[in-house]
């Protein structure tokens, strides 16, 4: 059968969404309030060092995991498969890495913006401000589809059109951000992830009900080649093998837990190292558990969906729309639980953004800002000066929405557009505490090959775009379908490509993977070069990883260790300014 499109928000849809997004902004009221009196723009945006690990746990898996989650992973199962769900282990890989080689390096020091950490290792405050603009650019756009992909899914379910959904949204994000601080986006994030799971766990239980239960659905999905987990083909064109999922989405994931602000200035103001490394590792319980829940949940609607696909048919256009238009065709009949799906999809986009203001306005202020007259500002000014940079890109955000939705789906413009910036930043830090003669000449020219380099292959996918091939639907089970419903939707023309121009038709999710190890083998080349070696003995290693004693040979290290001094790094809890507040 062909279900009708008319399934609208009732009362207690609205309900609900307006009480998510009125607690989200009442707790941003509530620590504004509540600060209202303490003038330091550390507890703005430190929190000074005091943050309790739970929130923090919750902040760090909701910041990760926004709408590209919700809509393109079910999305991704139903078209392509299940070898996506084996992006599992690259969370893994990231957590592990993040707990024990980072953070170690990371957590005694001081610094607002880990930027700063590469002004710190390699004396240069060239290298901190290439990845200073480099985050900038890259995080703003990537907000922006974060942004767009809620606002997809609430206009294909209600009468709000999409340019609506993008300004409530964004408007609603950037107010409590601006005001409440860190404390206001970590535990916004905490009940945001909440709705989070609710959401899609309201989808898989209903799919799997639907199509007469988990054996069913797994039945049906294996008879139409959804289940596919042991594809380790080596084909970097194709999106989903084990390697490009798993290869590409470890350094994606790698890159942000540790390199980027919006994580890294989480877990680096709890307060102690313990605790700091218990969230990152309960954080990793809760990533595992969203992917898995939005991934079943793909399949349960792939087989309820199986004979009648709605985007073959015609009655939706994107495959973002997918999981809001089951949503409404399955779940309408239950008062407000349409709402709570969409109050989750869009809990999840705020949980990304807020994060994404608080720390665009750290490194705006530590790494630009408070080197000019502004650092010579009361701490009142310096305070509201961080808020209006925190809203300032917050009404950025909402204009790169309007223009997301050229890019293509959720899922791969998410990835592609971070994975140009995140590769080759998180090659500059692997350098830097782990590579003792990587110099500001080696990591400069890695960072901007990488870049420019993924940018290039990001922008020839734009002009020559790939024709991607999904895995087979049927509408052998819809009634009136119009007699074009078949006709392909997307009417982009595609250019076949041949030599080098192929490139541009690798898989999205090699592109981080390109920068990065461009980033590397061009950073590794130039500091050899350039008497990388000849300086090491007045390295400083306090700003390195301890495993550098293992891994290099002697002459390739300092003479000794020095002495790490208490004052900017390993300092103790009571060392770290402030008590336990959040």
């Amino acid at each position: 059968m062909i279900p009708s499109q008319e399934h609208n928000f009732t009362f207690y849809d609205y309900g609900i969404f307006i009480l998510m997004l009125l607690s989200s902004a009442g707790i941003g009221v509530y620590y504004a309030f509540e600060d209202r009196k303490n003038k330091s723009s550390k507890e703005f945006l430190t929190a000074n060092r005091s943050l309790h690990w739970f929130p923090v746990a919750m902040s760090l898996m909701a910041s990760f995991q926004s709408a590209v989650t919700i809509l393109g992973y079910p999305a991704e199962m139903y078209f392509q498969g299940t070898q996506f769900w084996l992006v599992t282990i690259s969370a893994c890989l990231a957590a592990v890495a993040a707990a024990e080689l980072f953070l170690p390096v990371y957590y005694g020091l001081t610094f607002t913006s880990v930027n700063k950490f590469l002004s710190y290792r390699f004396h240069s405050e060239k290298v901190r401000l290439a990845s200073s603009i480099a985050f900038l650019f890259g995080t703003v756009p990537y907000m922006g589809v974060v942004l767009y992909g809620p606002s997809l899914a609430l206009a294909s379910v209600t009468p709000l059109s999409t340019q609506a959904s993008i300004l409530v949204i964004g408007i609603i994000c950037t107010f409590y951000t601006s005001i409440g601080g860190i404390r206001a986006v970590v535990w916004t994030d905490t009940l945001q992830v909440f709705l989070m799971f609710a959401g899609l766990l309201c989808v898989m239980f209903r799919g799997f009900y639907l199509v007469g239960g988990v054996s069913e659905a797994f039945r049906i999905a294996g008879e139409r080649g959804r289940l596919e987990f042991t594809n380790f083909s080596i084909d970097p064109w194709a999106t989903n093998n084990f390697w490009n999922a798993v290869l590409g989405m470890a350094i994606m994931w790698i890159g942000n837990y540790c390199t980027t602000q919006t994580e890294v200035q989480r877990y680096c103001n709890v307060d102690s190292k313990k605790k700091a490394k218990l969230s990152i590792y309960v954080n990793l319980i809760g990533v595992v558990s969203i992917i898995s829940v939005a991934c079943l949940s793909g399949i349960a609607i792939f087989a309820y969906y199986a004979d009648c696909d709605p985007i073959k048919a015609g009655i939706i256009t994107q495959k973002d729309q997918l999981v809001p238009y089951f949503v409404m065709e399955t779940l309408s009949q239950f008062p407000g639980i349409p709402g709570l799906f969409v109050s989750g999809v869009f809990s999840a986009s705020l949980s990304t953004l807020s994060s994404g203001f608080n720390a665009l306005s750290a490194v705006t202020w530590d790494d630009f800002l408070k080197q000019t007259r502004c650092g010579k500002m009361s701490e009142k000014k310096i305070k509201m000066i961080n808020k209006l940079t925190a809203a300032f890109y917050g009404i950025l955000t909402i204009f790169m929405a309007f223009i997301a939705g050229k890019i293509g789906s959720v899922l791969q413009a998410a990835i592609s557009l971070a994975g140009c910036l995140v590769g080759p930043l998180l090659g500059i830090y692997i350098m830097a505490i782990f590579v003792p003669f990587a110099n500001v000449r080696g990591v400069l020219s890695g960072l901007f090959c990488g870049i420019g380099f993924s940018t290039f292959v990001l922008i020839g996918s734009m002009i020559y775009p790939k024709i991607e091939v999904d895995k087979a639907t049927s509408i052998s089970s819809c009634l009136n379908v119009a007699a074009n419903a078949t006709m392909p939707i997307n009417t982009t023309v595609h250019y076949e490509t041949t030599g080098i121009l192929k490139l541009f038709h690798i898989a999205f999710l090699l592109v981080p993977v390109l920068g990065f190890v461009i980033c590397l083998l061009v950073s590794l080349i130039v500091s050899l070069l350039t008497g990388g070696i000849k300086k090491i003995p007045n390295i400083d290693t306090s700003a390195m990883s301890k495993l550098i004693w293992h891994i290099w040979p002697k002459s390739m290290l300092p003479a000794k260790a020095p002495v790490v001094q208490m004052t900017s790094i390993n300092m103790d809890k009571e060392q770290r300014n402030g008590s336990f507040k959040a």
